[in-house]
């Protein structure tokens, strides 16, 4: 597996998320809103009692965050498909991920071989085996894909300094980690993102914005925080 591979993965289990929140024509369990279940306790987040209550309306969930979610200047409007399936489609996956199709292509087959894809039975599209990659994200992108701090840059907020989650959750320190990106609205420390394209991929998709920095917190969090961003993952994958 290479770093672009689980960048793939994350971008379409972003897709699938979308889809179904569109179907559902409920609120999405994007993190914007996973994360008001969490109140902030002695500098770390703590589980809300009524984490398991998704039942608040589209309305409600409008004015939980999904305001300011960007994490750099000048926001150019998301993306629309005519239908899911587009985007899908090997120029939409290139297009929004900043990789060449024949890598894209690459990708899906190393990920189909590791069992991480398959096709959705009635739709045919690819589907992410979901589970696998929270595990993924908790078990190995730390140890896999390590991160070194780098110099004080102005870049685009991640880990738990992500907009849609700052407001909810804290980590020590006061030096943010952050994607370099001559857009970003922060200045702090330096962390490489999983994959070079990272930071233009996260313009164009809120959703897989929020799965990444959730993926950074597990990367640079201690025990602690990491526990929190992955049941911040799970649940914003809907699992």
């Amino acid at each position: 597996m290479k770093s672009q591979d689980i960048f793939l993965l994350f971008k379409m289990a972003s897709l699938h998320a979308q889809e179904e929140s569109e179907a559902a024509q409920g609120p999405s369990l994007t993190l914007d809103f996973v994360a008001d279940r969490y109140a902030v306790a002695d500098g770390l987040p703590t589980r809300h009692p009524d984490w398991a209550l998704f039942d608040s309306s589209p309305e409600a969930w409008e004015e939980q965050g999904s305001e300011s979610w960007e994490g750099w200047d000048d926001p150019q409007p998301l993306p629309k498909f005519s239908s899911w399936a587009e985007g899908y489609s090997l120029r939409a996956l290139s297009a929004s991920l900043g990789l060449s199709k024949s890598e894209i292509s690459n990708s899906i087959g190393r990920c189909r071989e590791a069992g991480l894809l398959i096709n959705d039975f009635e739709t045919s599209l690819p589907r992410v085996n979901r589970r696998a990659l929270l595990g993924i994200a908790e078990y190995a992108l730390k140890f896999f894909f390590p991160v070194r701090l780098g110099a004080i840059v102005r870049g685009i907020p991640t880990g738990f300094a992500a907009p849609a989650l700052a407001k909810h959750l804290k980590s020590a320190g006061d030096l943010i980690p952050v994607w370099p990106d001559p857009l970003g609205k922060e200045r702090g420390q330096a962390i490489e993102p999983l994959y070079k394209s990272v930071p233009e991929a996260v313009k164009k998709d809120r959703t897989l914005y929020h799965y990444l920095a959730l993926a950074d917190a597990i990367r640079v969090g201690g025990p602690r925080e990491s526990k929190v961003a992955v049941d911040l993952l799970k649940a914003g994958m809907g699992l």
